[in-house]
């Protein structure tokens, strides 16, 4: 194939417009010119005829007359049926330019919609499982993809049936067709199965499905992953679907689809830690054909483009089309959208056990050019377009007197000239667009809307209302002017808590079995907005300052730090055209003990500028004209606007206190300070100390602790012992031990190991924190929870938040109940430090918690201040410090360096590749118990992979944290001996952990002191078959 121009050509708009301004010349040319348009128009009706003819012959002659599907010979499948519907469609808008009025336009139209509809309605027989799987996303209720052409009845599928990109594609498209101006959607309870579509896709970063090619991982096809071209069409879905009235613009807000900003940004955020790859386990896809370039074009990243397109280039182009993956046999891929003509007698069954299974070399497959094409068109790259039809049509053969495209291209068997009903469709749509009888915007009005948006850093908008008039005096003697929830009588501000109740019922129905949105938290970006909802403006609080949050909430310093990250992130992801705006409300209690970050940032916003970020402050009322709004939802039925009131809120105005001035607290607390110095020695004991002397006491001793005043962290751990022994329910002085745990954790502010025992005895979950793990699975790395030498539990992909909340409080919490909590503070300090400074976690491929805390900990047992008990900013600032201080010098320090990066399991970023030359170099297992790394390893996998990454990872996990890294230091000084002695070899089978005790390295010494006892090992017992290395100096 020959290879592809990365220069532009002129825009085909202007050089339309160039043969338009030709009537503005001369009379004589304008006879010309009109005589001309004339010719040009017979011309293209004579096309749009013949392709009216070709789509009838090859196309709409085997559509369903009662339902209106396309079949697969038995069965039909909702890819094949949307491309179909897609090409009809498309064909009609060239009537609808020619206004000939024959009234094939019409015709046309109405069969696409009856396609799209049929589709509808085989969804809409399987809702019992759409609602269970937008709750849970379980693949037992995945919705089905394959149907009965005659009853729209699902079909078992004999492989694979979870197909999250084939919803999304439908959605895509029939989004794209009502905004043409269609009428796809007739009633509200269709309207209600859209709206709960969009909910069953909207998480499909977290979904492991088995992709466009129906295959699974690569090293276990049974096993479903992460997929970037289902999540890349999800995506271009989503955008599609955002703010689109089913009835058409006027209509009912109830009518309007509602989709998630943040659940769209977890997908690209997601889809970019997979790109260039196709999935961790796939390198090269040509599905990624399809992500980068029509119909997704969901990769904004001009460099990733270019990287994608230079992969499947090089690697997967032959002379007769694509192979679709390195290694395509065809093999047990149930060949998910290829449809074969219903005539033909070869099914996809026939052709996986037959024809691909036997094949010895990698199957092309011309219709993937298509794909190249269409994508082309879309860019105005011409040339490009040119010479990929100098490639196909030497390709095409002749059926019933119009072009068809081969199935696939085999050297052995030769071509496979099985039409396919889907492959037609491409290759016509493929042709209107080339010859211009369609333009790009015809198809794809998602696109222009998507371009038109995304624009520079955005004027980030806030209001600061305070709990009281007497707070907001205060706070006016500081230069920060705020407002009350009085006054702003015409503006609701609500918890976001309450508007994810509201959207639940969003898209439900009764008669249909099916519920609105699922209650889970709202981001940043929907917090950022105005909602309309029944005529009144409802503004919400940020998450981080919810009362349904976590107790980090109580911590002023990260009340601070995480608006900075708020603003940040709006900065970096806000894609509308008008203003993200969100209110801060101010409390008494953030200023309690210590005000002054608060404070500076609240002075630095009212410059109008943080850092980078333009910012306006003002009063809501004002601010709320170039808002960003959302009119999309009706109130709850019964729902009363002022109850919901943020003024309502018990925990946000937590007790009142009397408002002194900020100088007389910082007084109080200074003159306190000393005392609780001199008070240290007494009260820092370490959670484990409290819980033993806990549980020597007597009943009695323990009701006589657990109810002193004031309530103090040995209070609640006394309280907890006694749980244990009694139960939940005892009564302590009329109330039950839960109650009086809520009570504290209520009322508590300052004792932070109070707060943390009390958070997990109540099994308290961060709302954030499924999102937390999503960005550190965005970042390429697993996640592990679990206390320190226990077993640990490895999170590899994106979870719900119920399994996550299994994982912390009944796994973790029965390991230590205090690491359920400090486990989740860890992991939402890590999300951010990823996301601010990814550089911190280099050479780090799993992030184990357990680990962490516990290098934290036996740190501050050298300061003598337990770490459970530090506040929550300052264990954020450990995290940062640890991390940062294990990338410094090394010297003099070997025994700490070795121990924190073997507990952190940091390896440095040639470790892969000097791993991979050992492997290479001979055959060779190393062993360690029953962990391995054998040369076999490297045969099915690439030393870029993740997949086998990972397996080094795996094998080092099987030593000792303080031997991890002399297995490092080994491989390093084995890889450059091979190097630079390649007569070596060592022994087929190398015992690591036997060799690194007989070689008796230290902790303390020095790499090159380490290398020289490596050195003399290998010879002295004989680990290598010749021994002529004495001389070798390690660098």
């Amino acid at each position: 194939m020959p290879s592809i121009s990365t220069t532009s050509p002129p825009d085909v708009a202007s050089r339309d417009s160039d043969e338009w301004n030709c009537k503005s010349r001369d009379n004589e040319k304008s006879r010309d010119s009109k005589e001309l348009d004339s010719k040009s128009r017979d011309n293209k009706q004579e096309q749009a005829d013949y392709y009216y003819s070709w789509v009838h012959s090859h196309i709409i002659k085997y559509q369903t007359p009662a339902l209106g599907l396309f079949p697969r010979r038995r069965s039909s499948y909702v890819t094949d049926n949307v491309y179909c519907g897609v090409v009809i469609w498309a064909l009609s808008k060239v009537f609808a330019r020619l206004n000939d009025g024959s009234g094939r336009q019409i015709e046309l139209e109405l069969t696409a919609v009856k396609t799209m509809r049929a589709i509808l309605c085989c969804f809409s027989k399987q809702l019992h499982k759409l609602e269970k799987f937008k709750k849970q996303q379980d693949p037992e209720f995945c919705l089905h993809v394959k149907f009965d052409p005659e009853t729209g009845e699902e079909i078992p599928q004999q492989f694979h049936n979870i197909q999250i990109r084939s919803v999304s594609l439908y959605l895509f498209y029939l989004c794209q067709m009502i905004r043409s101006g269609l009428v796809l959607i007739y009633t509200l309870e269709e309207c209600h199965i859209i709206q709960n579509l969009v909910y069953y896709i909207e998480r499909a970063y977290r979904i492991k499905d088995f992709g466009m090619w129906g295959q699974g991982r690569k090293d276990r096809p049974d096993e479903p992953e992460l997929s970037a071209s289902s999540i890349g069409i999800t995506i271009a879905a989503l955008r599609a679907c955002d703010g689109l009235n089913l009835f058409g613009s006027g209509c009912s807000h109830e009518t309007t689809l509602f989709v998630d900003p943040d659940a769209v940004f977890r997908n690209v955020s997601i889809l970019h830690s997979l790109l260039p790859r196709e999935s961790k386990s796939k390198d090269v896809d040509a599905a990624l054909i399809m992500t980068k370039g029509f119909p997704a074009f969901v990769v904004e990243d001009p460099s990733l483009c270019s990287l994608i397109e230079e992969n499947v280039e090089g690697e997967l182009r032959g002379c007769h089309g694509y192979k679709r993956f390195i290694g395509d046999r065809g093999g047990r891929s149930d060949l998910s959208f290829l449809s074969q003509d219903p005539e033909s007698q070869i099914d996809s069954q026939t052709l996986s056990e037959s024809n691909l299974s036997n094949a010895q070399e990698d199957l092309e497959w011309p219709f993937i050019i298509l794909f190249q094409t269409m994508t082309c068109v879309f860019q105005g790259r011409t040339e490009d377009v040119e010479r990929y039809r100098s490639v196909l049509d030497p390709l095409l053969f002749n059926t019933d007197g119009y072009p068809t495209i081969p199935l696939y291209h085999s050297s052995r068997t030769g071509t496979n000239n099985t039409r396919t009903t889907a492959f037609q469709a491409f290759l016509i749509l493929s042709e209107l667009l080339e010859k211009q009888l369609i333009h790009p915007h015809d198809i794809d009005y998602r696109r222009e809307k998507v371009q038109s948006t995304s624009g520079g850093s955005p004027i980030i908008q806030i209001a600061l209302l305070s709990e009281s008039t007497a707070f907001q005096a205060l706070l006016s003697t500081y230069g920060i002017t705020s407002q009350t929830p009085n006054q702003i009588e015409s503006v609701y501000v609500w918890p976001s808590k309450k508007l994810v109740d509201l959207l639940y019922y969003h898209g439900s129905d009764e008669k249909l079995g099916l519920t609105g949105r699922p209650k889970r938290p709202l981001g940043s970006l929907c917090t950022s907005r105005v909602w309309k909802i029944d005529g009144k403006s409802v503004v919400c609080i940020p998450l981080y300052q919810d009362k349904q949050d976590f107790y980090i909430s109580k911590d002023e310093t990260f009340i601070a730090k995480a608006i900075k990250s708020h603003l940040k992130f709006l900065r970096t992801h806000w894609r509308e055209s008008s203003r993200p705006t969100f209110c801060l409300f101010l409390t008494s209690v953030l200023f309690k003990k210590n005000g002054k970050p608060l404070f500076k940032l609240l002075n630095t916003l009212k410059s109008g500028k943080f850092k980078d970020i333009p910012i306006k402050m003002g009063r809501l009322q004002e601010l709320i004209t170039a808002a960003s709004k959302k009119e999309v939802l009706n109130a709850a039925p019964n729902m009363d606007f002022h109850e919901h009131r943020i003024l309502a809120s018990p925990v946000l105005c937590r007790r009142t206190l009397s408002i002194k001035s900020l100088t007389d607290s910082k007084t109080e607390l200074s003159s306190s300070r000393s005392t609780n110095e001199n008070e240290r020695k007494e009260v820092d004991k370490e959670y484990g100390e409290i819980v033993a002397e806990c549980e020597a006491l007597s009943e009695e001793d323990l009701l006589s602790f657990a109810t002193t005043d004031p309530a103090t962290c040995c209070n609640v751990i006394a309280l907890i012992e006694l749980s244990r022994r009694r139960g939940k329910d005892y009564r302590v002085d009329g109330d039950t031990i839960t109650e009086l745990m809520e009570h504290h954790y209520k009322t508590q502010d300052g004792d932070w190991l109070a707060l943390r025992c009390c958070a997990s005895f109540l099994r308290k979950t961060v709302d954030s924190l499924a999102p937390s793990v999503s960005a550190v699975i965005a970042s390429g790395r697993s996640l592990s929870f679990g206390v320190h030498g226990q077993p640990e539990i490895l999170v590899e992909g994106p979870m719900h938040p119920r399994l996550l909340r299994g994982i912390l409080h009944d796994q973790v919490g029965e390991q230590s109940q205090l690491h359920s909590s400090l486990q989740q503070e860890c992991l939402i300090y890590i999300a951010e430090l990823l996301i601010d400074h990814p550089e911190l976690f280099k050479g780090i491929l799993i992030i184990r918690l357990g680990s962490l805390i516990e290098v934290l900990q036996s740190a501050q047992r050298l300061e003598q201040r337990p770490l459970e008990k530090l506040p929550p900013h300052l264990l954020s600032k450990k995290i940062r410090n640890l991390l940062s201080a294990d990338q410094k010098s090394k010297e003099g320090q070997w025994k700490e360096h070795r121990l924190i990066t073997g507990i952190l399991g940091r390896v440095p970023d040639d470790f892969p590749s000097r791993v991979w030359l050992i492997l290479q170099h001979q055959n060779i297992r190393f062993f360690c118990g029953e962990g391995s790394l054998v040369s076999s390893d490297i045969l099915s996998t690439k030393v870029s992979e993740p997949y086998f990454a990972m397996k080094i990872e795996r094998f080092l996990n099987c030593f000792p944290t303080d031997t991890r890294h002399f297995v490092i230091e080994l491989f390093h000084v084995l890889s450059a001996t091979l190097q630079r002695n390649p007569e070596v070899n060592l022994v087929e089978e190398f015992p690591v952990l036997e060799f690194i005790e007989k070689s008796e390295v230290r902790l303390e010494q020095s790499f090159e002191e380490v290398s020289k006892k490596f050195i003399g090992c290998l010879i002295k017992y004989e680990f290598v078959r010749l021994a002529n290395i004495e001389n070798c100096i390690v660098s």
